[in-house]
This record gives structure tokens, sequence and C-alpha cells, in this order.
């Protein structure tokens, strides 16, 4: 039996007279859910049935009208449901909410989504931003990103945003010497003494932030977002409405997501979103794939994957099939704190690991000699005839950052990356 993929299931108990802003509970959570883009829900009407309170309700005429229970039943990926969890919670003020694991099996949707040609900005953007005054002390805006998923803070003045900070802000205006993928990495005490510099320098949001951010209008379509990012090399952009207020950041994976749809991708539908994802893959591969073999000893691997700004390389085999990936952060895992200053200024720096050291004190200090003993050995793939909406669908699928894409006969041929795919939704309009 083949499972499509993971999801979760929520059950919603309800009454049928249950009502919140003046119209019917399950309603109201229906609306919710098709705002916020789930994947879909049923309501289910009970004919008999009681509850904490131990009255049975009966599908008589006179109880019908009100005290019937109502399920709403929601199955959507794990990560959706733990986003919309507490703004369910806010709604059911009494009642019961159940969530448990399920495997697809089959997942069909029809064809054409009931959306509008051209969806907006704001159907698709994070609607729950923090932001940063422009006098907020720097170590407080790295806390602050730390937390965060995302590597950009906007800053915030009367409600307006007036700068952003970004990984590349902090590194080269704040004087942060590791990049923030790679801080989460380090323990500690190794974390208090690279902020500590910042506390002394006594720098704020507004003097290390990108002022005037390049922001998108809510009611902006799709199309215009992605083609305002893959202009401007940007991954996210601060979401205004008419007044110029922030409501919002929508980022690459954002229209990555809304472009790919389903638990697995499985029916893609960017054209819907007027955006171009009918064309193969390999017209926006790129084939200066940074690769080792699993033989390669650890400072190769180091140079292999700081040479381009992907950040990570592919491990091949001698028939160039891809069996492994290792990134900058993995690496770092793998040296002890006596090697690590030198291995973040490797990473950070783009230079060769180990220089002046020995063999024998590079084994002492890691954890890991080879390619082989550091790569993750699961790597996403996907054929380069395959469509690029297929590709999409591959990404978000596994959540990989990058693609391997190979031949028919499964030999690498070239790497994407979520920019590649962004581009190329846009390249026919573009």
């Amino acid at each position: 039996m083949e499972i499509l993929g993971k999801a979760k299931r929520v059950r919603i108990y309800v009454n049928e007279g249950d009502r919140v802003h003046g119209k019917p509970l399950h309603l109201a959570i229906l609306e919710l859910l098709r705002a916020e883009d789930a994947q879909g829900a049923t309501v289910l009407k009970g004919l008999e049935g009681f509850g904490a309170a131990g009255r049975i309700h009966l599908s008589t005429l006179a109880d019908v009208p009100w005290q019937l229970p109502v399920v709403v039943e929601w199955i959507d990926r794990p990560e959706e449901v733990e986003r919309l969890a507490p703004r369910l919670r806010a709604l059911v003020r009494h009642g019961l909410i159940t969530v448990d694991d399920t495997d697809i099996l089959l997942f069909e949707p029809h064809p054409l989504r009931d959306l509008a040609p051209t969806v907006a900005v704001r159907e698709v953007m994070s609607r729950e931003v923090a932001s940063v005054a422009p006098s907020a002390p720097l170590p407080e805006v790295v806390e602050l990103m730390l937390r965060k998923t995302y590597r950009a803070v906007p800053v915030v003045e009367q409600g307006r945003p007036v700068g952003i900070i970004t990984n590349g802000d902090l590194v080269h205006r704040g004087g942060l010497g590791v990049r923030l993928d790679l801080l989460r990495r380090l323990e500690r005490p190794e974390l208090r003494e690279v902020l500590e510099p910042l506390s002394r320098q006594g720098l704020t949001a507004a003097e290390v932030m990108t002022s005037g951010p390049v922001t998108v209008g809510e009611l902006a379509s799709l199309p215009a977002a992605a083609e305002l990012m893959v202009r401007r090399r940007l991954k996210r952009l601060p979401v205004v409405d008419d007044r110029g207020a922030l409501v919002g950041m929508v980022s690459r994976l954002d229209l990555l997501r809304r472009a790919g749809g389903g638990f697995g991708g499985k029916e893609p539908r960017p054209r819907e979103l007027g955006l171009e994802g009918d064309q193969p893959i390999a017209r926006v591969m790129r084939r200066d794939v940074p690769t080792v073999q699993p033989e390669s000893p650890l400072a190769e691997v180091f140079q292999a994957v700081v040479s381009t700004r992907l950040n990570r390389a592919l491990v091949v085999d001698r028939d160039r099939k891809p069996v492994g990936l290792v990134t900058d952060a993995e690496l770092l895992e793998r040296v002890t704190p006596a090697l690590r200053p030198g291995a973040i200024r490797s990473l950070m720096q783009r230079l060769p690991f180990g220089r002046g050291q020995g063999e024998e004190s590079l084994a002492a200090h890691t954890r890991g000699h080879t390619a082989a003993d550091v790569m993750t050995r699961a790597v996403a793939t996907v054929r380069e005839d395959a469509l690029l909406s297929e590709a999409i669908a591959t990404m978000l699928r596994g959540q990989d950052k990058v693609l391997a894409v190979t031949d028919a006969a499964g030999r690498l041929a070239g790497i994407v990356d979520r920019a590649d795919l962004l581009h190329g939704l846009i390249s026919r309009g573009a």
C-alpha cells in the first residue's frame, strides 16, 4: 500500500446553535480555514448525541434548529495545523477539538480551485509578523530573529516599515561574525561569546537596518510580487495596506507553496495564479553544482560547500548519481569547540578550512573525516524533463531548499533552489 504522505486530522465538536460574531460557529470556522488556504474542511451534522453536560440531543423537530451536535473535520499538512490551531482555539469557546495523525492514500483535488484569476498577496502572506522599533538594541534583534524561522525583521515606526534587518545587514553593518543559520548551531556559551561584542558596540536597529525597504501592497498580484522579488533578488517582502502600514510579510516560500498546493504537491496550480509552471526544469536549473565524493576529506568538503552561494554541496558516487547532501551548518556541528572559530571563519569568508593544521590535528577535532560521515543521505531529486510545477511540488513535499536535477539514468545534471524556481515561474512574462 503506497502512502502519499502524512497529515493531521482535526475534529472540532460544537453545537448547531453556537454562534460567533453573529454567525454560526461552524461557518466561521469554515471561513477561517478557507481564508487561510487550508486544503479543505467538511461539516457533519449529528442525529443524536450528548456532550460533557450529559444532556442527550435528539433529532426532533423542536430540537433540530439549535441543539444538534456539529463536527467540522479538517485534514491538512502538520505545519498548517500547528499554525492555525491557536486561531481555531480562540473561536471555539465551548466544545472539543481533537488532533490525530493520519495517512494520505489519495489526494486528487479538482483541477481548478475556486480562486480569482489573479490571487492577491494578502491571501498568501504571513500576518503574524514580529517587528522592532528603530531604537531596539541590536542584541535584542538578533535574539528575536534566532527565535523565529525567518531571516529578516521589519523596523517599524508608527505602524509603517522604515527599514528591514536581514542576515546580511547583521553581518556587514552590525558586525555579527556568524550568519543566523550557523549561529543556531552554536552552544549557549559560544552564542554568548558571539553576541557580547554587539552589546559593547551599543548599536540599534536604526543603525544597522536597510532604510527605505522594498514593500508590496496587500492587493498586489502574486506575479507582481514574484517579479519584484526576482528583480531585486529578495527572499521576502513586507506587505503594506493602502495607508502604508505593515500588515504582513510574504516570502518566496509562501509563493511557491501557493503555486504548488496539495499535501504532496500532487496537483500544482501555478497557471491559475497567473504564473507559468509548465516548462521543463532543465530550462531554469544551474549546472555549476558543487560536488564531492563519499570518500572526500573534510577539508575538501568545506571548500566545495563555500564555493557557491548555496552553502551546500552534493555528494555523488563514481557514476555521478547523488547519494548525499552536506550543508555548512552540518559541517559546523562536526567541529569541536577548539576548531570552531577556524571553521566559522572558513564558512563566513569562504576560505580553505584546516590550513596550517596537520591531518592528525584535524582528525582529533572533527567528528567524521569524510563526506560520507557528515552528509544527509536523503537527497531530493527531480528529472530534468520534469515540469517546473512538479519540481515545486517535490521541494514542498520534503521541505527542501535545493533539488538535485538528474538525467534519465539518474546522473547529476544540475541543481535548483527556491530562487531558481520562482524565477522560472515568471520567466515568460518577465
